[in-house]
């Protein structure tokens, strides 16, 4: 898969925006594991809606029983997963920062002797928790390179300085669409950079490009 469509117009705005959470935890992953992670995505933000919106409740509205009756046992099972994989994103994302700001201003971030992938994985060392550089291209980079783009338009939707350590929270992603349409375009524009990146040399058809239906 090198393309990812989104349809804001002809599926709910959750769906949409579980479609594209999915997307950044799980690129490579089987067709099943996403059905469930977008299942519970999508059943999660039932009830984030149901509870920001008590008077909403009574309003007959349509609704997949996928969504409705997912068990709070298996919702809560993936968001724990969902969750170490989106800071491992939040991780690569503050790593592919570097590689964009060399694209902008055609020079070596600041703080870093050369630009490469190892400089980078030891700056993030104590986010993830690990005591080697190889341990963060292996676990962290390389399975985050198809989402690249997603990942760092990602991060810098999140709070200035806001600790990698800290629980995402999904709800703007799942029930806002202006963040969601910020985020793809964010993200494609980002795609465009990574392509004209001396230091990391991207096979053009290793991202996959997210657009609006």
């Amino acid at each position: 898969m090198n393309q990812f469509l989104i349809d804001l117009d002809n599926v709910e705005i959750y769906e949409a925006g579980a479609s594209l959470i999915t997307l950044l935890a799980y690129p490579g992953e089987k067709e099943e594991i996403w059905a469930r992670v977008h299942a519970s995505l999508c059943s999660y933000a039932l009830r984030t809606k149901a509870a920001s919106e008590p008077d909403r409740q009574a309003v007959p509205q349509l609704i997949k029983p996928i969504h409705a009756f997912r068990s709070e046992e298996d919702i809560s099972r993936d968001l724990r997963t969902l969750d170490r994989r989106m800071r491992d994103r939040i991780i690569a994302g503050r790593m592919g920062i570097g590689f964009l700001k060399e694209v902008v201003t055609r020079q070596v971030p600041e703080g870093l002797k050369r630009l490469s992938i190892n400089e980078l994985a030891e700056l993030v060392l104590e986010d993830a928790g690990y005591s080697e550089p190889e341990n963060v291209e292996t676990r962290i980079w390389r399975p985050s390179l198809p989402v690249i783009h997603l990942a760092t338009a990602f991060r810098l939707l999140l709070q200035p300085g806001e600790p990698e350590s800290r629980p995402i929270g999904y709800k703007a992603l799942l029930l806002d669409r202006n963040v969601i349409e910020r985020l793809i375009h964010t993200a494609e524009d980002h795609r465009t950079l990574f392509m004209h990146s001396r230091s990391l040399r991207l096979d053009p058809q290793s991202l996959i490009r997210i657009s609006l239906a």
